[in-house]
């Protein structure tokens, strides 16, 4: 799956906060640090940086994305880290293993199993 692709499927598990435009100005808000959510916009801005994401055609592996959030969320697992942040970061996490089985459910070919 693409960083674009990506993205877009993970939206509708985040309340609509994760677009900024279109796939491509979001990952390049998030490159930059520019993305107007306050949550979901410097979580997915590790993940870009630490994936080493140039652009919304660059691909990403479930793995690689949970792993980049991983540093941040032992941090937070501390009693008093910011409750926000944490659930913040617990919701992408989840919306990343969805977005990633729906990517998977969509290539299988209808009618198996």
């Amino acid at each position: 799956m693409t960083l674009g692709e990506l993205i877009a499927r993970l939206d509708p598990y985040c309340e609509g906060r994760v677009l900024a435009g279109t796939p491509e100005q979001t990952c390049t808000a998030l490159r930059e640090g520019t993305h107007p959510d306050p949550q979901y916009g410097p979580l997915l801005g590790m993940v870009v940086a630490w994936c080493a994401l140039t652009d919304a055609h660059s691909t990403v592996e479930r793995a690689s994305v949970v792993n980049a959030l991983g540093p941040l969320r032992l941090e937070l697992m501390q009693s008093d880290a910011d409750l926000a942040r944490y659930r913040a970061l617990n919701a992408l996490v989840q919306a990343v293993d969805a977005a990633f089985d729906d990517a998977r459910l969509d290539q299988t070919p209808h009618g198996t199993h």
